[in-house]
């Protein structure tokens, strides 16, 4: 009886280790890696990696509390969007950069709803939360393949992320872009922490409808309207941040619409093309604005 126990017991153990996945290595499941030197559980060849990041992209949300990590030195180019869901961590390391492949259609446009949008790194509408994306550089290519583009047309933009609740973006560059580097919509509890923001297309951070945000110690150079907009904004911070320009764009800090407790300390607002902050047919409510270099 105990020889036929022992028997079954190592039948059914076989047969769940080989159900498991074998991108998931086993039964780590907390971090998966994608490479371009074909060593990671999904591999890249720099040509449509969007096909193989989603696919680790949606391992991940199956699995909550996964880290879906880019190996460098590499770069990532993507011809779609990078679809993130809940509950994950999207990381890089040195020397990773995802760009924006050449020859694609027009993604979004002047006529574009921001829940239609299209963009590099994508939360569609309350599709995702509790989402961490870090220590990578994000190219938006305008100057390599897209120079024609008419910048701030909602044309290629970096990142929109729609309806998300917990969100936090840290020591990521984004450079190059044609629009927005992150638009937020409809999100909560937001940080967003120690990025660049290198001559986008549009507003570095552009906050729309927004309650909870963060945005410290970040770096910004203009070139087409501003560093950060809260547009629409309860519960917000932007507290020690650079903000200058590349030659052209407009403020620091734009607020605009109904803008509620907001707080805007330590920051070095220098050689803009517009003010340092502008106040745009706003409805102001607990608005504090102090320690700032102008």
């Amino acid at each position: 009886m105990l020889k036929r126990q022992l028997g079954t017991l190592f039948l059914v153990t076989c047969l769940i280790l080989t159900t498991v996945p074998a991108a998931l290595g086993g039964q780590d499941t907390k971090t998966l890696t994608v490479a371009g030197d074909g060593s990671g559980d999904f591999n890249c060849d720099g040509k449509a990696d969007h096909e193989q990041i989603n696919l680790a992209l949606k391992t991940a949300a199956d699995n909550p509390g996964t880290t879906v990590h880019l190996k460098g030195p590499f770069t990532y180019v993507i011809g779609d969007s990078l679809l993130i869901g809940s509950n994950t961590i999207l990381e890089g390391e040195s020397g990773v950069t995802i760009k924006l492949a050449k020859g694609l259609k027009i993604w979004g446009g002047p006529k574009s709803r921001i829940a239609n949008e299209k963009a590099m790194l994508m939360i569609k509408g309350n599709s995702a939360s509790n989402v961490i994306i870090r220590e990578l550089t994000v190219d938006g290519s305008q100057s390599d393949y897209y120079p024609k583009i008419r910048l701030g047309t909602s044309c290629y933009n970096m990142a929109t992320l729609i309806g998300c609740k917990g969100l936090t973006i840290q020591e990521v560059t984004f450079k190059n872009g044609c629009n927005d580097a992150i638009l937020l919509n409809k999100c909560s509890n937001i940080l967003i922490d120690g990025i660049t923001v290198n001559k986008c297309g549009h507003d570095g951070v552009y906050a729309y409808d927004v309650k909870g945000i963060t945005v410290k110690n970040c770096k910004f150079i203009n070139r087409t309207n501003s560093s950060c907009r809260f547009y629409t904004v309860t519960d917000g911070v932007f507290a020690n941040n650079d903000c200058t320009t590349s030659g052209g764009g407009y403020a620091g800090l734009e607020l605009e619409g109904a803008v509620k407790n907001i707080e805007v300390y330590g920051n070095n607002f220098h050689d803009l093309a517009g003010p340092a902050i502008a106040h745009v047919h706003t409805k102001e409510t607990n608005v504090k604005i102090y320690d700032n270099k102008m």
